[in-house]
């Protein structure tokens, strides 16, 4: 005789929900009116990570840029440096390698949008939030130019570059810019063509568990409420920022919301932290009535990608 199980048919009913999700496409079956950020999706922190110096404290990514993508992450943490006229891909002070090796090419920017081009061609539904930030913290209107002038000018067709939140339709098929960093005051750079404003971004650098508030400028100003706590080892962290604030999440009120699962404390690196960090993530109850905003994490796995687009159907 045939018993089954309570626990089986969770499983059964688990994983046909998880078939009815394609990840890389997850975005075709939402409505085309929809405010882009007032969707729940996955960011990935210091996303050119794979293959990077110093591994063990600054590596937070297994998986290179289109394999994230494909994984169903929809909002890119991209940090820069810059040399002459190019952008080369950083964590802090650490360079990014396009291979394993530490003597193959450093990572240029072209190589990042190499797979977001791909990656959009093939899929045209989806979108990509790109957040751009010069790491070192200087030079910030000098990498923007660079940004600007070397990479986006002459395929600005495949992107968004209002200071707006886009509807999705607007959006479809190109990387929506998010400016982390200064620009220079110039009349070629206005509204139209320099992303969404995250200049007055502050970093959360001191061991204090409240989220902060950031709005951008211009005339279609909006505020941001964000939580990237990344002093925290990862038990204080998860105990003290990231579950409380979970615990406050609720409908879409027009407030957006950036929340980090990634944390830097401690000497056990990013990889061992996340250990801790993303099983408590998993095993907590998100309500799909409720709004999570761009949940940016190091280590991603289908499970936990699949846990936030859910909560979007």
């Amino acid at each position: 005789m045939l018993f089954i199980t309570k626990n089986v048919i969770l499983n059964l009913v688990i994983k046909m929900n998880s078939e009815k999700i394609n990840l890389r496409k997850w975005m075709e079956n939402i409505d085309d009116n929809r405010d882009l950020l007032s969707l729940n999706l996955v960011g990935t922190h210091d996303c050119v990570t794979q293959y990077v110096q110093l591994s063990h404290l600054a590596r937070c990514q297994d998986r290179n840029i289109y394999e994230q993508l494909c994984l169903g992450v929809r909002g890119l943490d991209i940090r820069v440096k810059s040399k002459g006229d190019r952008l080369k891909m950083v964590h802090a002070f650490t360079k990014a390698f396009v291979k394993p090796s530490h003597f193959s090419a450093w990572m240029d920017m072209e190589d990042v949008l190499k797979h977001c081009y791909h990656f959009l061609d093939e899929n045209p539904s989806e979108t990509i939030v790109f957040q751009f930030k010069n790491d070192s913290g200087k030079e910030m209107e000098k990498c923007f130019d660079i940004l600007y002038n070397t990479y986006i000018k002459s395929d600005q067709d495949r992107w968004y570059l209002e200071n707006r939140v886009p509807a999705l339709c607007e959006c479809r098929g190109k990387i929506v810019l998010i400016r982390r960093c200064k620009m220079a005051d110039r009349e070629e750079y206005n509204d139209r063509n320099s992303g969404i404003d995250f200049s007055k971004w502050v970093e959360q650098d001191t061991a204090v568990p409240e989220p902060l508030t950031l709005k951008t400028s211009g005339e279609n100003e909006v505020a941001f409420i964000v939580q990237d706590r990344y002093k925290y080892k990862p038990v204080p962290r998860w105990n003290d920022c990231i579950k409380p604030f979970l615990d406050t999440m609720k409908p879409f009120n027009g407030t957006y919301i950036i929340n980090y699962l990634s944390t830097a404390g401690g000497l056990k690196g990013p990889y061992n932290n996340s250990k801790y960090i993303n099983p408590h993530f998993i095993d907590y109850p998100l309500d799909s009535k409720n709004y999570y905003g761009m949940i940016y994490v190091d280590f991603p796995t289908a499970e936990l990608t699949e846990k936030i687009i859910k909560t979007n159907f």
